[in-house]
């Protein structure tokens, strides 16, 4: 159970596996135990690296001045690869790590090999979802820790699978999760032309609780210059749970420059190409 000091925080990380490394960025409330689907898998050919982001798992819950601030959180990837020494790495971000890998990418395309964004957005994908985000703060801010945790539960329905593996990775405090959730959304889309790095842009073809994941998948795609779409059908975030699969073979694919295989489920959009499923 390593951790570096770097960028004023202690950051805590996973190591799992040998070979050319692959960081992987989890989601909001997650930690570095969201990527358990994947342990089996990577780790075979590759380094896992997971690093609990800033305000989770066993990294510090600092915020300047409590304001939840996702461009520090991807200075921190810059500093903790850094310290680790690491000068080109793949990235695999989920949900709020697709947010903290696209920013860091903007910044520091250089250092990244292939990215993959999954269930991720750059800007609020539609005027519904903004109204449903804030709604959400209302709501959330009402409710009781234990009450949150249920509510959010309920999206997965019947897929025990996934709300096993979030209940165990889930290690934000309310207040990091509300003061999260009250801070602007991200709004970086006119930046997203200075990633440099092939990219695979993942979503889910659909709206969860009136958030468009399809309309924000397509915004990363077609304003990341090197980038693929693959749209999930019935599925939305965490892909990384939900097709767990397929997600885990087409990132490795995608990696090692394979051709993307054709699934039941998947269409796949490519710069210039027509739609394919």
């Amino acid at each position: 159970m390593p951790d570096v000091f770097t960028n004023g925080i202690n950051i805590h990380y996973e190591v799992r596996g040998e070979g050319e490394p692959i960081l992987f960025l989890h989601g909001l409330g997650g930690s570095w135990k969201m990527w358990a689907p994947q342990m089996e898998y990577f780790p075979k050919k590759h380094k896992m690296i997971m690093m609990d982001l800033r305000g989770h798992g066993g990294t510090s819950r600092v915020f300047p001045n409590d304001v939840f601030d996702p461009y520090l959180m991807a200075e921190d990837v810059k500093y903790f690869l850094d310290e680790l020494g690491i000068k080109k790495i793949n990235i695999v971000g989920l949900s709020q790590g697709s947010v903290t890998a696209q920013l860091f990418a903007i910044k520091y395309s250089h250092y990244i090999k292939h990215l993959i964004l999954s269930n991720g957005y750059s800007e609020i994908p539609t005027l519904v979802s903004g109204w449903v985000l804030k709604l959400s703060i209302f709501i959330f801010k009402r409710l009781s820790y234990k009450t949150l945790l249920n509510l959010m539960m309920k999206v997965y329905k019947n897929d025990e699978y996934t709300k096993k593996i979030l209940d165990d990775s889930f290690s934000i405090d309310k207040k990091t999760l509300i003061m999260a959730k009250a801070h602007h959304f991200p709004n970086h889309t006119s930046e997203l032309k200075h990633i440099s790095a092939p990219t695979l842009v993942m979503g889910g073809d659909r709206k969860v609780v009136g958030v468009d994941e399809r309309k924000g998948s397509e915004i990363l795609f077609e304003n990341i210059p090197n980038s693929t779409l693959a749209l999930f059908k019935d599925a939305f975030d965490p892909l990384s749970t939900m097709r767990k699969d397929i997600f885990n073979e087409m990132i490795m694919d995608f990696i090692e420059e394979r051709p993307l295989k054709r699934y039941d489920g998947v269409r796949y959009k490519e710069k210039d190409q027509i739609e394919v499923s």
